[in-house]
């Protein structure tokens, strides 16, 4: 009795399940990649604005949280304080921009008072911070 032998097939390599692993990689390291971003500013919830847009520059973030509580750079100080701070940073860098980080739910004498301070000392720029606002939740 003769036995067959069994034939021999040629190598493949499947390029499917490299691609869809390319991919998987891919996406892990986008979504590792934006959890590595770090804010330089109190969490506080923003009011929104159709204008808004990032703008990566050398900055000082004043924050002022729902609480009343105030803070440069996630740093918490007293509002007295605030005004000596930013003096002495915008001495080191005249062309710093100053960006005030307030509450929604602050009262606009809150916002009136920080934006006062921050003009007193003489930054670069002077920016308020807000959320962008969805296209859906324009006014008509």
């Amino acid at each position: 009795m003769k036995l067959r032998r069994a034939e021999l097939r040629k190598a493949r390599i499947e390029i499917i399940p490299m691609i869809d692993t390319i991919f998987f990689l891919l996406v892990f390291f986008m979504m590792s990649s934006l959890q590595m971003t770090q804010m330089s500013a109190h969490r506080v919830n923003l009011p929104q604005s159709t204008t808004a847009e990032a703008k990566p520059v050398d900055k000082i973030v004043v924050s002022v949280s729902k609480e009343g509580e105030y803070y440069i750079d996630r740093v918490k100080v007293a509002f007295p304080d605030i005004l000596p701070r930013l003096e002495a940073r915008v001495k080191e860098n005249p062309n710093v921009v100053v960006v005030l980080n307030v509450d929604r739910d602050q009262q606009v004498g809150e916002l009136q008072g920080i934006m006062d301070v921050a003009k007193q000392s003489n930054p670069g720029r002077l920016l308020l911070a807000t959320a962008p606002r969805d296209v859906g939740d324009l006014p008509r």
